[in-house]
């Protein structure tokens, strides 16, 4: 019997942690788990061979237990809200010294000087694309309702901008009415973003998704699902567009039936 080569997950909040870990699981990959306080789900450490429960500013401790677990290989998975660094999250000597390197302190780049040094101690960090394609929206439109032609041509210069403002790494998601921008997403994610968007907007907003032309990969896919749609059906907002082939769509099921009862269009392009 042929023995896989285990692989590490850090683990933040929501369903990806345990989408993941279960294809693991089923593909016959030990897991050793980096579990984050406050974040991951409880229940997930039963899917792995061991776990290590520590604050997302434990840098030391990630490198060290994986390291100690004879683990190469890991994979970010999860929420872990980008402004908390900014408040509480407590930063081990190792994280500390990462933090006060870092030119840039956006999302992207604090990953970036994670990953250079993780690099660097022999730890590789894969696409967070693996083992997970299945989850990757196909191109076309998935509900009954669809966009007319005026809101087409709406979207298609929304992309445009929200292409633009993901290539500067200022946010990944826009949201318009009627062509005017509503809100940019920064540090605060996508579901205030929304919320936010409906109290300025009002109803029939319209939310745009896309990568940007250097995504890392590694730290962050695209992601919509279930809860994005309640919270837009919250705003009675009129869709969502995302890439195809570059964007996770959770519970599929779910989303696409509450999606065509609320007459919401999601789109892929």
């Amino acid at each position: 019997m042929v023995h896989q080569e285990p692989i590490g997950l850090v683990a933040g909040a929501g369903l990806l942690p345990r989408h993941f870990a279960l294809k693991a699981k089923k593909s016959g990959i030990p897991l050793y788990l980096f579990a984050i306080k406050g974040s991951t789900h409880l229940k997930l450490s039963i899917l792995a061979e061991k776990t290590c429960w520590a604050s997302a500013g434990q840098v030391g401790s990630l490198i060290s237990f994986f390291k100690k677990n004879k683990v190469r290989k890991i994979a970010f998975h999860g929420k872990v809200q980008h402004g908390s660094f900014f408040r509480d999250v407590r930063l081990d000597w190792k994280g500390l010294t990462l933090w006060s390197r870092a030119k840039d302190k956006s999302g992207r780049g604090l990953l970036n000087t994670l990953g250079n040094n993780l690099k660097s101690e022999g730890l590789y960090v894969l696409d967070g694309r693996f083992l997970m394609g299945e989850l990757l929206v196909q191109k076309g439109c998935l509900t009954r309702t669809r966009p007319s032609n005026k809101v087409s041509q709406i979207i298609k210069r929304g992309i445009h901008q929200a292409r633009g403002l993901a290539r500067l790494g200022i946010g990944q998601t826009l949201i318009f009415k009627d062509g005017a921008v509503a809100a940019v997403e920064a540090m605060e994610g996508t579901d205030e973003a929304i919320t936010r968007a409906g109290k300025w907007a009002g109803k029939g907003t319209i939310l745009i998704k896309t990568a940007s032309t250097d995504q890392d990969w590694r730290f962050d896919v695209p992601t919509i699902g279930l809860s994005t749609l309640q919270k837009l059906c919250r705003v009675k907002s009129a869709g969502i567009v995302v890439e195809a082939g570059k964007t996770f769509l959770l519970e599929k099921e779910k989303t696409l039936r509450l999606a065509d009862s609320e007459k919401i269009f999601i789109l892929a392009v």
